[in-house]
């Protein structure tokens, strides 16, 4: 499974999304809906399966899911 799969089962898992919702292109709240409990709680769940430090602050920002991915991705590269 890829980074983008992985991120996308998370995203549906925490805001009770449909497979076809959930794009890269789709910006998270504007288009999935998420409210700032929303974003909290996949920041924790991002955290909890890639041992990062994410806030919900963090995503406010982040464009769509694509960008979510690319930022989880140099998160966990710096990790290493």
């Amino acid at each position: 499974m890829t980074l983008y799969e992985e991120i996308k089962e998370i995203i549906k898992a925490e805001l009770a999304l449909d497979d076809e919702a959930v794009v890269p292109e789709a910006h998270l709240q504007d288009d999935l809906g998420a409210d700032s409990l929303g974003l909290l709680n996949l920041a924790e769940a991002i955290d909890a399966r890639y041992g990062l430090q994410l806030q919900g602050d963090d995503l406010v920002d982040i464009p769509n899911v694509g960008e979510l991915v690319k930022l989880v991705e140099s998160k966990i590269a710096l990790k290493s």
